[in-house]
């Protein structure tokens, strides 16, 4: 009955289509992978390919890997299809297996024509090494500390995902960071000759590659941006995984970020200048991060004991340097005074009280081990405005990744322990407002952070193999690391579980 009923109605399809005089013309079905082989032949690419590579097809995707990190990108591809008598176009150019050659600096499309006329059509794209972008970094000398600049050049490549139109661009290049500059895999900061926008953030001349050696994940402080920049955290800056070779040798995988400072892009406030002493412009801007290392030039301590260090402007005069101090120390005075909740007079006419909730989100959910009234929390006041807390930064070791403290447990109080955030706890519209926020949070942020770890993880898969090829440490304690797990995806199952427990306990006491 079936074939009876197609039957019927083909015949009544043809039957319209004479009577209306309108040809059908007949469509081939689309040509299926099976018998198809797309591949670069180390004998057709001398140089280039040491060895043949047989690229993965997925659906009308077609990727391959040349596993040196050279910087080429015309290839001579070689394929067969399952049609002998298929042509094969780029750009209506008929291709000729193991012949034909294309740059592939962006992803090329291949169509392919069988002898009935079936077409379809094939997107390749050829990687370097492990298929994130790579940089190239020569310096006149080695970098030894995080003082001294050392003169160089570096040389990107976008690797087909990224637009980068000035590829190669002079800079000068320091070590970085405190704990993490002592490990053998170094942080760096690049300072560009002129500001230059790399992979389409916005123009700046300071750039830092985080080198993330004691987190075996390689993604806690990019899971801890993206997630910053989900809540509407203040100036979060984004993180961008790239491969970096210096001097011609390969360092490993890094996080290439902005840099924390006052800037257009980055910490977006008006930039206080030496004569801005009136009493409207010595209001700001001001960037400032509590520090016990108390580490710049100019610092202060409140009443309460808290450190902090003025990290922009550089060149502060006395007056603006006692009036950003007068502020914290008026903001500290009214939350921990007696009328703290009183909206009007109260701690929300010092501070951005949505930008303190998003700050503490996202470090609590880590129990970022330096965010308990250690290091790397940064505030900013712009001119005219409230005292707010951004960007969120260094979370290398959060979720766990300390073996010193009792921020390794995924159960606890971390950041609300602190001295500001446990006075303001005690308002009952500021508990309100958090738990509002962490509903939110719970139904939309979190299920995309639990995405983000799977995704990253395959994203990462080639490059951490790389990686840890270089840095042979998933067999071996680095500090601080609590567990020490021997594979990849035993760290990522790791950080995943751990998350899951923090977000129970947190579900549970807010």
């Amino acid at each position: 009955m079936k074939r009876y009923f197609a039957c019927i109605c083909f015949l009544i399809l043809a039957i319209g289509c004479k009577k209306d005089g309108v040809k059908v013309p007949p469509v081939a079905p689309p040509i299926e992978p099976k018998g198809l082989e797309f591949k670069l032949e180390a004998n057709k690419n001398p140089d280039k390919v040491p060895s043949n590579v047989t690229m993965s097809i997925e659906g009308d995707k077609i990727k391959g890997f040349v596993p040196t990190t050279d910087d080429n990108h015309s290839f001579i591809v070689s394929f067969k299809t399952k049609d002998e008598a298929s042509v094969v176009k780029v750009n209506d150019v008929v291709q000729v297996s193991g012949v034909t050659e294309n740059d592939f600096t962006k992803p090329v499309k291949y169509t392919i024509t069988d002898s009935k006329g079936g077409e379809k059509t094939y997107t390749i794209s050829i990687y370097n090494f492990t298929g994130l972008p790579i940089f190239y970094i020569t310096t006149a000398s080695p970098v030894v500390n995080r003082e001294n600049y050392i003169a160089g050049s570096v040389t990107i490549n976008p690797n087909v995902d990224y637009d980068q139109p000035i590829k190669t661009m002079d800079i000068q290049i320091r070590g970085r960071g405190n704990s993490t500059w002592m490990h053998p895999k170094k942080p760096y900061k690049m300072k560009l000759s002129s500001k230059a926008s790399i992979f389409g953030l916005p123009a700046a001349k300071n750039w830092v590659l985080l080198a993330n050696y004691s987190d075996k994940t390689l993604m806690r402080n990019y899971l801890a941006y993206n997630l910053s920049q989900q809540l509407n955290g203040d100036f979060t800056p984004h993180g961008i995984f790239v491969e970096v070779v210096m001097n011609g040798e390969y360092m490993g995988n890094y996080m290439l970020s902005e840099s924390v400072e006052i800037n257009k892009g980055r910490v977006d406030i008006k930039e206080l200048k030496p004569g801005d002493t009136g009493p409207a412009e010595i209001t700001g801007g001001y960037l400032v991060e509590l520090d016990q290392r108390l580490d710049g030039d100019h610092y202060f301590r409140t009443g309460g004991n808290l450190p902090f260090v003025i990290k922009e402007p550089e060149d502060i005069t006395p007056l603006q340097s006692d009036y950003i101090h007068n502020y914290f120390q008026e903001t500290e005075n009214v939350i921990l005074g007696p009328d703290f909740a009183n909206p009007t007079t109260g701690y929300a006419k010092y501070i951005n009280t949505d930008s303190f909730i998003s700050w503490f989100l996202v470090n609590e959910l880590f129990k970022n081990q330096d965010a308990a009234n250690f290091s790397s929390m940064y505030y900013y006041k712009d001119r005219g405005g409230k005292l707010g807390m951004g960007p969120a930064w260094d979370f290398d070791l959060g979720a766990g990744n300390v073996d010193y403290s009792d921020a390794t447990r995924p159960e606890g109080w971390w950041v609300k322990d602190g001295l500001w955030f446990h006075r303001l706890f005690e308002d009952p519209a500021f508990k309100a407002k958090v738990r509002t926020r962490w509903t939110e949070m719970k139904s939309t942020q979190i299920p995309a952070l639990y995405k983000s770890i799977t995704d990253t993880q395959n994203y990462l898969s080639i490059s951490a193999a790389q990686n840890f090829n270089k840095w042979p440490i998933l067999n071996q304690y680095v500090w601080p690391n609590p567990v020490v797990l021997g594979t990849y995806p035993k760290e990522v199952e790791q950080l995943n579980r751990w998350f899951v427990q923090r977000v129970a306990w947190l579900d549970t006491n807010l």
